[in-house]
């Protein structure tokens, strides 16, 4: 949970970072809505190291604060955002095709293999599909096209349905947004 602490031992191996929460359904150690208060106050911690770098001329990257407010990603990017099973694709050593990593075991998204290709293109057009306009939740929210529906391998996991967002997911991405656009306005008004 104390996730800047990572962040700051990465820090002297690169300037490229991301960090991802694990996503559990049933684990003991899988983290819930409880958690949310201190993942937002950690958030806004990692926010103030982010700042606190680039003002002493240690800046690094954080996948989830580079957000683009004037001239980001097209709005077919914004839409989808997640390209797996159409973009790009996991290969196992054994040259099984998945959409993505975290798809890889999860027989119903077997794409193919490397022997015979794409052998299930009605799911690579599913994953297609799985964009904002086509899930519900995604429609109404302020955030559709900066986290363009989230991740599908973890909606599916949890809900299973690449069209129905993982909530807990949802949230993070919120704040992890939220903190990103402070950054930027913090960052524009400096110049």
């Amino acid at each position: 949970m104390d996730f800047t602490k990572d962040v700051e031992a990465l820090l002297a191996l690169g300037s490229q970072i991301s960090l991802e929460p694990v996503v559990e359904k049933n684990a003991p150690w899988r983290l819930g809505e409880e958690d949310l208060p201190a993942l937002y106050a950690e958030y806004d911690k990692l926010a103030n190291l982010y700042l606190d770098k680039r003002e002493t001329c240690q800046p690094f990257n954080f996948f989830h604060f580079n957000i683009a407010l004037d001239d980001g990603p097209c709005l077919l990017k914004r839409l989808s955002g997640c390209g797996a099973g159409h973009e790009y694709f996991a290969v196992t050593p054994e040259g099984w095709i998945y959409p993505c990593h975290q798809f890889i075991g999860r027989s119903e998204y077997l794409l193919g293999n490397l022997t015979d290709g794409i052998t299930r293109p009605d799911l690579v057009a599913r994953l297609r599909a799985a964009h904002v306009l086509n899930k519900t939740v995604c429609r109404s929210c302020w955030a559709r096209f900066y986290c363009s529906g989230g991740c599908h391998a973890n909606a599916d996991l949890i809900n299973g349905n690449i069209y129905v967002p993982y909530e807990l997911g949802c949230l993070l991405q919120k704040k992890r947004i939220e903190c990103a656009i402070g950054i930027e306005a913090l960052l524009t008004q400096d110049k």
